[in-house]
């Protein structure tokens, strides 16, 4: 057993999954459930259920100690805009394109390390 397991290539994608579907579907779930007044059991499960994924995957962003990297995961991906708007808005600010893309590895590398070694990497929902 590994003390701390790495991540490896279907882990990542396992990640960039979930940051592009699974992540703002629980969002979008959590909003709905949220405007509902008396929620039924399962309704409830479901809603702590995402509550928790999504507090997780906050933390793993938040866990990820280059702040370049962080911050370009958390433009590319939480805010949910296109690869190309990301490497745009990063060059404006001094960095090449592969730079850019360099970081974003560094970025889904660290995610996938924190969320398996807190066991937290969880299959596809498909």
């Amino acid at each position: 057993m590994e003390l701390i397991p790495s991540a490896d290539d279907k882990d990542i994608n396992r990640v960039v999954e979930l940051l592009t579907v699974d992540y703002h579907q629980w969002l979008a779930s959590m909003k709905v459930l949220g405007k509902v007044t008396v929620l039924t059991p399962d309704q409830h499960a479901k809603y702590t259920a995402y509550k928790i994924q999504v507090d997780v995957v906050n933390a793993a962003i938040d866990a990820i100690l280059d702040k370049e990297a962080r911050d370009i995961i958390t433009h590319q991906y939480i805010k949910s805009t296109r690869r190309k708007h990301t490497v745009a808005l990063f060059q404006g600010r001094g960095m090449s394109e592969r730079t850019v893309d360099r970081r974003i590895n560094k970025g889904l590398l660290s995610i996938s390390n924190t969320l398996k070694d807190c066991g937290m990497l969880w299959p596809s929902e498909k």
